[in-house]
């Protein structure tokens, strides 16, 4: 009996020992992989995007960064403006109040929007299979927007 306990023991060690040294092993393995790569080769690489539909995607994002860039300093600069007014008691629900908001607000779905456009012109350039991994990769952020106005091509 004490034979079959210390044979179990020990197989367990040395069972514990190897699967640490292969997960360890791995693990640095696929860091050091994945740190070579930006981000934009992680993305072809793990939707499997070939060298024509990459040239495609990097124009689309070369199209979108510029815009994007130019509406996020537009809508921090409203944000500014809106906790500016918030903290004076006197200017609360007045119509700078109120204009700020409402203008936040719109800021974000027009941000929305252009962001889900922009995912679903991304997905139509890649292969159905790819493009569906893709989509529904995105679809904890389609669903927080709300898809308020993304058009599927």
């Amino acid at each position: 009996m004490r034979n079959v306990l210390s044979t179990i023991l020990l197989s367990l060690v040395v069972g514990g020992i190897a699967f640490a040294a292969i997960f360890f092993w791995q693990k640095r393995r696929i860091d050091h992989h994945h740190a070579h790569l930006s981000s934009f080769d992680w993305f072809c690489q793990t939707f499997d995007v070939t060298p024509e539909q990459r040239v495609r995607i990097e124009v689309l994002h070369r199209e979108h960064f510029p815009e994007c860039q130019d509406h996020c300093v537009h809508y921090a600069d409203t944000r500014q403006t809106l906790e500016i007014i918030t903290r004076d008691p006197k200017l609360d629900n007045s119509p700078e109040h109120k204009d700020a908001a409402r203008r936040l607000a719109e800021l974000a779905r027009e941000a929305d929007k252009k962001f889900i456009d922009f995912i679903y012109k991304i997905a139509a350039e890649m292969d159905a299979e790819p493009s569906e991994r893709y989509l529904e990769r995105m679809k904890g952020w389609l669903m927080r927007a709300g898809e308020t106005g993304g058009t599927r091509d």
